[in-house]
């Protein structure tokens, strides 16, 4: 979805990064639209403080963690994931990326859908009171 935002963070030289975003970009590719990742390095400790990054390599979309783990502090070492069965793993697991696309998918999908019953709605409205005013004046609508 265009508002879908993507953000790969690490620091340089991670070794976990490449697969991190081959699997991000296998989940987005799922989806009907293309959406860009934004790689960002972490080069300090003032951007890791500043950025909340609690280690390399972190998925976020739209701002949201998609293994949270708010125990953890911020770091700029490795991070350790863990995947259903309890493995340690250099990035997060595909699982979680893919649930948390979907679920912010699903939540922008919603709003579309309450968007639109809300235009309908409003549309409805206005042809109930077009049509009650054409018939309080007794006049036929042109046409």
């Amino acid at each position: 979805m265009a508002d879908l935002r993507v953000e790969l963070l690490a620091i340089e030289d991670c070794p976990h990064l490449e697969q991190a975003r081959r699997d991000l970009e296998s989940v987005l590719r799922q989806g009907i639209i293309e959406v860009p990742i934004q790689l960002i390095f972490v080069t300090g400790p003032d951007d890791a403080e500043f950025l909340g990054f609690q280690g390399s390599p972190t998925i976020r979309i739209n701002g949201d963690d998609v293994v949270p783990q708010p125990e953890l502090p911020v770091a700029l070492g490795c991070r350790i994931y863990r995947d259903a069965e309890g493995r340690a793993l250099g990035s997060p697991p595909i699982e979680a990326i893919r649930a948390s696309v979907g679920a912010h998918r699903r939540v922008r999908l919603e709003a579309f859908q309450r968007e639109e019953a809300a235009r309908v709605a409003e549309f409805a409205r206005e042809a109930d009171a077009a049509e009650s005013s054409i018939e309080s004046n007794g006049k036929q609508p042109e046409g």
